[in-house]
């Protein structure tokens, strides 16, 4: 879409006004929709500097540790976007761009995603392979 906006601006042919504002929502949305795989593949950022000085003993408590805490994170983020939609919804709140929608649609995704991230670094942290490094090289 950007693609043809640009094509299209730079020919003189007609733009779309709207794919500048679906591309603003379509970006951090795809960001978030691909974390929970993304966790699950191991793709997250890790520090080799700790895997470096502590023991192997160590790196597994930390592992489950840290999988734990964000499990955490993403469920309060959950329960705390669920509360967002509410309110945005009961105020009706709307998001006035060259498209017009309620804005409560916009954090819809929230909940679903950060549910799965929780889920997935539970699993990470107590599943069969549980502090075992399982997700690092």
């Amino acid at each position: 879409m950007v693609s043809y906006d640009v094509l299209a601006r730079n020919m003189g042919l007609p733009s779309l006004p709207w794919i500048v504002d679906m591309t603003e929502y379509a970006l951090p949305l795809a960001t978030l929709l691909v974390a929970p795989w993304l966790a699950r593949q191991g793709g997250h950022i890790k520090i080799d500097l700790v895997a470096m000085v502590f023991p192997k003993g160590v790196l597994r408590r930390l592992d489950r540790v840290t999988n734990c805490i964000c499990a955490v994170v993403c469920v309060v983020l959950a329960w705390f976007s669920v509360g967002v939609i509410l309110e945005s919804r009961d105020t009706g709140a709307l998001v006035i761009k060259n498209i017009v929608f309620e804005e409560w649609w916009v954090y819809v995704p929230l909940p679903l995603c950060f549910a799965l991230l929780a889920i997935e670094f539970l699993r990470l942290a107590f599943g069969s392979k549980a502090g075992a490094g399982a997700n690092q090289e």
